[in-house]
């Protein structure tokens, strides 16, 4: 899946179960385990609290070294 360029500077919602899996579909199956546990993690702890999407895609791309999904 590719993502939806529109959403890059929108906020990323972490009470929202469809937004945790919007960014997990981006993801090879392979790894989306990995990404569902980073979303979960920086919602709990308040790391990805005012995260845009775009800012969560290089999060996850400097911790997991998983590419920004192309758009």
């Amino acid at each position: 899946m590719a993502r939806d360029k529109a959403k890059d500077d929108e906020l990323f919602d972490c009470s929202q179960e469809h937004e945790h899996n919007y960014v997990i579909g981006l993801y090879d199956d392979d790894y989306q385990d990995d990404v569902e546990k980073l979303l979960k993690d920086g919602c709990e702890d308040g790391t990805i609290k005012n995260y845009t999407h775009k800012k969560v895609y290089e999060l996850i791309k400097k911790e997991l070294d998983l590419p920004v999904p192309v758009s």
